[in-house]
C-alpha cells in the first residue's frame, strides 16, 4: 500500500452476534454493510485481518447492546 488510507468500522454488538459496516475515510460514498460476524476472538481476528486487505488505518466504533459509543484505533 503506498498512500495512508483509512476505514471507519462500525460494530453493532449482540449477545449472539455482530453486525459490521464500514466506510472509507475522506469519501462521500454511503457505507458498506459487511453482514454480522460471530462474537469469539477468532472471529474478529479474521475481520481485521480482512480488513487491513482494504486499509491501512483502521478505526473502530462500537454499540454495544443499551451503552453509548466507544472507539477504537488500531
Amino acid at each position: 500500500m503506498s498512500e495512508s488510507t483509512t476505514l471507519f468500522v462500525g460494530l453493532d454488538v449482540h449477545k449472539d452476534s455482530i453486525a459490521v459496516a464500514h466506510a472509507e475515510g475522506h469519501r462521500a460514498d454511503p457505507p458498506h454493510y459487511v453482514g454480522s460476524i460471530g462474537t469469539r476472538q477468532i472471529d474478529i481476528d479474521k475481520l481485521v485481518r480482512r480488513l487491513h486487505g482494504k486499509a491501512s488505518n483502521l478505526i473502530f466504533a462500537l454499540r454495544p447492546a443499551p451503552a453509548g459509543m466507544c472507539c477504537i484505533d488500531t
